[in-house]
């Protein structure tokens, strides 16, 4: 009688099979919208007057574009339309190098002072404080929804006059925006 042997030397063999693990866990993810307004220079971050030599023939003016936009400020009304009942207010302070309320570009120990306004003809000065509808405070920027930011200009003047005889010389201020909602 013939028998087959099957012989291996030094090799292990094993039978069996190999079983995958597996474990789960969670993660949690979470974003919360919240209600809130910002205030985007659109023109960069300067209101710059220039340069100037000598005394300048008019007034200076300039003027520097800010984008206000809001989210979660829109309530609905019976007919589903968007309505918005507290205005959202930007103001302007009256900046590092000011003398009460009188903004100044400072260089030095020299000053040039300037004028910032909510318009075009200069009438209405921009500033932080008092009512919204008074020159001095600031401006108000009625029914902003969450749908279209909003566009403003600030627009600035240094007056012909301040300009003369001062030093050679940069000057500059830091103006705070801001936005009450």
């Amino acid at each position: 009688m013939c028998c087959r042997r099957l012989c291996l030397s030094g090799a292990t063999v094993s039978v069996g099979s190999a079983f995958a693990a597996t474990q789960s866990s969670t993660l949690n993810v979470r974003l919360e919208v919240v209600s809130g307004c910002t205030a985007n220079l659109l023109d960069g971050t300067t209101l710059d007057f220039g340069q100037v030599a000598g005394t300048p023939s008019s007034d200076i003016l300039r003027s520097a574009r800010v984008s206000v936009s809001c989210t979660g400020r829109a309530a609905v009304d019976a007919a589903g339309k968007p309505t918005v009942t507290t205005p959202v207010t930007l103001g302007l302070n009256y900046g590092v190098n000011a003398t009460d309320t009188q903004r100044n570009l400072r260089s030095g120990a020299d000053k040039i002072p300037y004028y910032l306004y909510k318009n075009s003809y200069y009438g209405d000065i921009w500033g932080l404080s008092g009512s919204p509808t008074t020159s001095g405070g600031p401006l108000a920027i009625d029914n902003l929804t969450d749908s279209t930011p909003h566009e403003v200009t600030i627009f600035g003047v240094v007056k012909k006059g301040e300009v003369t005889g001062k030093p050679v010389g940069v000057y500059t201020d830091l103006v705070q925006l801001v936005l009450t909602y």
